[in-house]
């Protein structure tokens, strides 16, 4: 393959992640956008303290009493900090940290509207993340996202390539 076909393969793979990336955004509820503009406050706030987003964000529904676990491996004697928020159909989110075996290591301590953890793992291993709601008001449920932040300062290896601007964050301006 030639540098010509690279190139114009590198655009239409650009193009086309704008187009998506502005179709997601302009699909999103009320809901979605409520806890997308929360977890971008969220974000914004724990950049001037020192912290960055090490993840790309998370965004699901969930009905009341109901989980929604999510997997990340995690690197040793690094803080991380999980941070969810829910929309304002939610009532008591929470979140809990398990190790690989199941055994709950952490369980958030919550604020306002966010649910945090923090925690720093002792060994590199694979742990689950989950979100649960008490209550949600509509019978669809509940929105939410979640953010994993660490120092700024730390390199995580396994970390997602973050773009500048989160497409959906463009709707909070």
């Amino acid at each position: 393959m030639n540098i010509k076909n690279l190139v114009i393969s590198g655009l239409v793979l650009l193009l086309g992640t704008a187009i998506v990336g502005k179709a997601i955004a302009q699909e999103l509820t009320e809901e979605q956008k409520t806890v997308t503009c929360r977890l971008k406050t969220e974000v914004d706030q724990r950049k001037s303290n020192g912290q960055k987003l090490v993840f790309v964000p998370l965004l699901g529904t969930v009905r009341k009493q109901v989980s929604s676990p999510f997997r990340a491996t995690l690197h040793p004697d690094m803080e991380y900090t999980f941070v969810a928020t829910c929309d304002g159909n939610c009532k008591d989110l929470s979140l809990t940290l398990k190790d690989v075996n199941g055994m709950e290591i952490a369980a958030s301590q919550k604020t306002g509207e966010l649910a945090t953890i923090s925690f720093t793992p002792p060994s590199q291993g694979e742990y689950q993340i989950t979100a649960k709601p008490g209550e949600c008001t509509k019978e669809e449920g509940c929105s939410f996202s979640m953010g994993i932040f660490v120092p700024a300062s730390a390199s995580v290896p396994n970390a997602s390539k973050i773009p500048a601007e989160i497409a959906p964050f463009r709707l909070c301006q």
